[in-house]
């Protein structure tokens, strides 16, 4: 953030000798501590600064946010084989809408034979285990086996089932029976909704352990709105509050929505939690991967720091205000800071309240500091 000075300023703030430059009045005080300006009241410097004091206040009506837009992912269904392949044909064109059941792909693979034999295999397995099981349970009622041997053929009889349905759930996700003499599998949609990604071709090998989905679909009536919300202000927030949206796309409108979800791990590199917000999107004019900036609707009574945006120096990734630690002693100190709101900004770290920055001149003054 760079502050504009007239060059008459420009030329008087020199001709004050600032900081390291000695004037008479600055000669006659203790010299600057390191890494400090000296100017002592009545230097003629100062008439060319503007000192306010840090004030702590209760936190506005909203926090300011940025977000991402992206996919419900409650509503989206990313496609993946369960066996190895090769793309036969296409059902579907990116940007199609599709219903629940419905086919997307077809594919060949001499998997299907071996899971069709171990299908039949497992029903045959259920057909004697329940045999066994109900002739023990005879044998039981007129006590000639064992309350082991008993447990022993219900054990055998419940995971005979479970191969059955495992077997049969592997056959419905490939569209075949275990009966059905085609070789081809289909894999369909599980829920209704937009093909927004179909990076496969027809001809294609594809693997089951492959980590890019074939398709993926959403239903983009509903989207979620990621942001991250520093750990300072996580008693602002909390799931089911009130957010607006603003997108670039669409600078004079607002769009209403609410947390769904807020994070339970902090990250230590950034400090901040995860939150996730839900909007309505029955135009799907919001696309994922916008960028958009969310505005909590906050609870009040919490204290916070606001400043004038002008007053931080920005030097990369690192922010910072001049500070005046002591009467007439000027030094940097390194900010954490929220996002900018109507030309103030949020400090999280690094100012406590009653204490005096530059909001006019820390520009020069920075500059000063680094000769």
């Amino acid at each position: 953030m760079k502050t504009i000075f007239h060059p008459l300023l420009v030329a008087g703030l020199f001709a004050a000798g600032c900081g390291h430059i000695e004037s008479e009045s600055a000669a006659a005080s203790s010299p600057a501590p390191k890494d400090a300006i000296l100017l002592p009241a009545g230097h003629p410097q100062r008439a060319f600064l503007k000192i306010e004091p840090v004030v702590e206040s209760e936190a506005s009506g909203s926090l300011s946010l940025t977000g991402r837009i992206a996919f419900d992912e409650d509503h989206t269904q990313r496609v993946a084989s369960p066996i190895d392949g090769r793309v036969i044909s296409l059902s579907v064109e990116p940007g199609a809408h599709v219903k629940a059941g419905q086919r997307l792909l077809e594919l060949t693979s001499a998997d299907v034979g071996r899971i069709q034999a171990d299908a039949q295999k497992a029903m045959q397995d259920l057909g004697v285990a329940q045999k066994a099981l109900d002739r023990v349970h005879k044998l039981r009622a007129d006590g000639a086996v064992s309350d082991k041997e008993l447990a022993q053929a219900d054990a055998d009889a419940k995971k005979a089932l479970a191969d059955v349905q495992r077997n049969s759930a592997q056959l419905k996700s490939l569209g075949i029976s275990a009966s059905d003499p085609a070789v081809n599998a289909s894999l369909r949609a599980q829920i209704s909704g937009t093909v927004v990604s179909r990076p496969v071709l027809v001809g294609q090998e594809i693997r089951a352990d492959a980590t890019d989905p074939l398709v993926t679909i959403s239903n983009l009536d509903t989207v979620w709105v990621l942001a991250d919300v520093y750990e300072q202000d996580l008693g602002l927030v909390s799931a089911g509050d009130h957010v607006t949206l603003h997108a670039v796309a669409y600078p004079n409108e607002t769009f209403e929505g609410g947390i769904g979800y807020v994070g339970d791990v902090v990250d230590p590199m950034t400090r901040t939690v995860k939150l996730r917000c839900v909007f309505a999107n029955p135009e799907h004019r919001l696309k994922p991967e916008m960028f958009a900036k969310v505005e909590v609707h906050t609870k009040p009574g919490k204290k916070v720091i606001m400043i004038p945006a002008k007053a931080v120096l920005n030097e990369g990734e690192v922010a910072k205000a001049i500070v005046e630690e002591t009467p007439g002693v000027f030094r940097e100190r390194s900010l954490e800071i929220g996002p900018e709101h109507d030309g103030r900004v949020r400090v999280l770290s690094g100012l406590r309240p009653s204490e005096k920055i530059v909001t006019d001149g820390a520009l020069f003054l920075d500059n000063e500091l680094r000769e």
